[in-house]
């Protein structure tokens, strides 16, 4: 049966495409640097200038409650610029090629103002566009009222406007501007600004970073250049905040320094999924500074998440807070979701996924390795290492008690390197003591480690009655049947 309804998409589409769509208002700067970036990176593609002539000015002015992002990429010409910036999810950019691809980025400001500008020109044209929104009308619009049935088109046509007027045919930019912003959450401060953009924008290591080379060369190398855009804030280039030293452990405040530079490559059978580069350092503890803490996700080198994305592929949470690093994803079928803040469920994630976790199972050995190394005795890393407490020396029972009732907590004025150690120690002596107290007179009951250590009592009481009434051959014969089959 053919449908002959005409498809009605009502108003409260555009609420959810705006302030329902991100996680914070700032995620408005990534949606528009990354539609930035891909218009710098086509008009390098066509050589309009020369690389490192193009540029990203972020402007905000908490007095007059105005930002600006402005960009001197590609620009939109005539024919596609009311199309690119009117319709919704309706995009010609393609998933491999560019970081933003589904057409509904550039409303991310439209929640967060009384009025969206957009202002584009592009080569060789001596006219620009104009595109005004009238978000104050949208939310008025949004209000429950009689006009609930009003289509997203019907409301469009209400609140947008087209102007075009004279420019200079040697420009190409895109400008955002936005009027009397009426969000409060940190969109119109510069510190919380620059602490969003150094974390989140694809920029370059800043010069000062000694291992910024190393990394560069080594990803280089590894298959993918990282790449980086100049990216002004209030006339103030930005960049990565990562740094040669940093302070790590809650507790003790230790002064820690990246040693060396270590790259890994994850494959899905032939295809480069992913380079991860990460810090090898003392690890003691969690790095203070919430800017560069954490394995980080970057895809066209822009965040994906945030910090903590991360953490669940450690079996331990907290490890990923003391490790510096970036996973740079590169496998086309890898496709972030409409959020950024993680990538839809299909094979090429669930690959990456198990690839990581096994990295991150590999390294957290390492941290504890190393947490062991400085924080234990000869004789606590030996209980730590031991397969069986019969390579242990003096292992004693009376241990059992102070193991058994130590906890984290009495440990609150160490520090998490020792902490890991220690508590590494006693719950590996506990094991330990629990093994030699379930041990009895015969291997093949203490290598069943099925049984109870009721069980195992009670089957060594009927092994010593059959050895006092069989041959020792038979014996062995009839013990070994039954503690195979028990």
């Amino acid at each position: 049966m053919i449908m002959d309804h005409e498809l009605i998409i009502g108003k409260y589409t555009l609420e959810s495409l705006t302030n329902g769509m991100y996680a914070s208002p700032l995620d408005l700067y990534r949606e528009y640097i990354q539609n930035a970036v891909d218009s710098i990176d086509a008009a390098i593609m066509e050589k309009l200038e020369r690389p490192e002539y193009f540029e990203i000015a972020i402007n905000i002015n908490p007095e007059k409650n105005t930002l600006s992002i402005f960009d001197n990429g590609r620009g939109l010409c005539q024919n596609h610029a009311i199309s690119t910036l009117i319709d919704i999810g309706n995009s010609n950019k393609q998933r491999d090629q560019n970081r933003g691809f589904r057409g509904i980025g550039r409303l991310a400001g439209l929640g967060y103002c009384d009025e969206l500008i957009f202002i584009t020109s592009f080569a060789g044209e001596d006219s620009k566009t104009i595109i005004r929104y009238n978000a104050k009308l949208l939310r008025e619009l949004l209000l429950i009222s009689n006009e609930d049935n009003v289509s997203v088109h019907d409301v469009m046509k209400r609140i947008v406007s087209i102007e075009k007027s004279s420019e200079k045919a040697s420009r190409h930019y895109f400008e955002v501007k936005m009027l009397g912003v009426t969000c409060n959450n940190g969109l119109m401060d510069e510190d919380v600004v620059r602490d969003y953009l150094i974390q989140h924008s694809p920029l370059p290591f800043d010069k000062e970073f000694k291992w910024r080379s190393t990394i560069q060369e080594k990803v280089r190398i590894a298959g993918y250049i990282i790449p980086t855009y100049c990216i002004c804030l209030n006339g103030e280039e930005l960049y990565k905040p990562y740094s040669d030293s940093f302070v790590s452990d809650r507790v003790k405040k230790i002064s820690d320094s990246i040693q060396d530079i270590q790259v890994k490559k994850f494959y899905r059978g032939e295809i480069l999924s992913a380079v991860l580069w990460y810090a090898h350092t003392a690890f003691y503890g969690t790095i203070n500074d919430n800017t560069v803490k954490g394995i980080r996700i970057r895809q066209g080198n822009i965040l994906i998440g945030d910090r903590s994305t991360c953490n669940s592929y450690f079996k331990e949470e907290r490890f990923n807070g003391w490790i510096i690093g970036e996973l740079h994803v590169l496998d086309p079928d890898l496709i972030v979701n409409s959020r950024r803040d993680d990538f839809e469920k299909n094979e090429a994630y669930y690959t990456l996924i198990k690839v990581f976790k096994e990295w991150a199972f590999s390294v957290s050995k390492d941290i504890r390795r190393i947490s062991y190394e400085r924080s234990l005795s000869r004789e606590k890393k030996a209980v730590v290492e031991a397969q069986s407490f019969e390579d242990v020396n003096d292992l004693c029972y009376e241990d059992y008690g102070y193991a058994e009732d130590t906890t984290e907590s009495d440990f609150l004025d160490s520090g998490e390197s020792e902490v890991v150690a220690e508590m590494d120690y006693m719950d590996k002596l506990s094991l330990l003591i629990d093994q030699k107290r379930t041990q009895t007179r015969y291997r093949a009951l203490n290598i069943n480690f099925k049984l109870t250590m009721e069980q195992r009592k009670v089957l060594e009481r009927v092994f010593d009655l059959i050895q006092q009434e069989y041959s020792d051959q038979d014996a062995e014969r009839f013990i070994n049947t039954i503690a195979r089959n028990f």
